[in-house]
């Protein structure tokens, strides 16, 4: 049972004179005395501050629950919102990044409300696995949803080179395809070192000129700063579609179907490669 819900059951409405000792209960007529009328200006005020405090039945009531709920906050009869931010002029937003200041988590005010809320509700999912490998990536992944290119089995972005089998005999190991530099290297890594291969989705326009892909990359070592163990450092590579010289289109050729012709021819084929040290 939520919070919300266990509030929810305190019975309505309250009755002061039922706390007080039984002397204070004489002299009524029909349940009623000067005292429980007397009363009734507290109770009032007393019932209005607890449905504040907890909301109502209603969803558009909000009450704590809500004002601690990433989807929620603040909730609608909250007032004492903070000033807007240069960065991003929602007052909602100023508030729900005051929220995510509590656990040391940054958002992004660059974009909507709605998408930090939902990054806040991943983050916070992600919290026990805070900078291990498996955590970084995933808050990566987080973090730069809707930037990232999305694979079907999702691409390796965070690695720390290590061998991908703990029974492998060579350092020197290849799998069904290898690339090297992007998902084969030789050796291991050098120790306390982080490799972050991101490639950007193709069908995010801000991202195929210098600003967008210098935002994309600043925040993505933004999250690599917060979330990494303090001795270690990184290393950021960043792959786009800067530039498409030609359409990208299919002919058949000598009954082949599927043949290939004016395909994309992309400037930079090399990564940008940021580092932390």
């Amino acid at each position: 049972m939520g919070a919300f819900e266990t509030m929810a059951l305190n019975s309505r409405p309250v009755g002061f004179r039922d706390y007080l000792p039984e002397v204070y209960r004489t002299g009524e007529v029909g349940g009623k005395s000067f005292l429980s009328r007397f009363l009734l200006a507290f109770e009032g005020l007393f019932e209005e501050l607890q449905s504040e405090i907890e909301g109502t039945q209603d969803p558009a009531g909000g009450g704590i629950p809500d004002l601690f709920s990433p989807d929620t906050t603040p909730p609608p009869q909250f007032k004492h919102r903070p000033p807007p931010t240069s960065g991003n002029p929602d007052p909602d937003y100023a508030f729900l990044n005051y929220l995510a200041s509590w656990v040391a988590l940054q958002l992004r005010p660059e974009r909507s409300l709605d998408w930090n809320r939902a990054f806040f509700k991943a983050a916070i999912s992600l919290y026990a696995q805070r900078s291990t490998l498996p955590g970084m990536d995933a808050m990566l992944r987080a973090w730069l949803k809707g930037e990232l290119a999305e694979t079907v089995p999702p691409a390796v972005i965070l690695s720390d080179l290590t061998p991908a089998h703990t029974d492998a005999r060579a350092i020197f190991q290849l799998g069904g395809t290898a690339t090297l530099g992007v998902d084969t290297v030789l050796g291991e890594g050098p120790e306390y070192f982080l490799v972050a291969d991101l490639i950007t989705d193709a069908r995010a326009v801000a991202l195929r000129q210098p600003a967008g892909l210098d935002v994309f990359q600043r925040a993505a070592r933004a999250m690599l700063d917060a979330e990494k163990p303090a001795h270690t450092c990184y290393e950021v590579r960043v792959r786009a579609c800067t530039m498409q010289l030609a359409p990208a289109g299919q002919i058949d050729i000598g009954g082949q179907p599927g043949a290939q012709i004016g395909v994309t021819t992309l400037l930079w084929q090399e990564p940008w490669v940021y580092k932390s040290y």
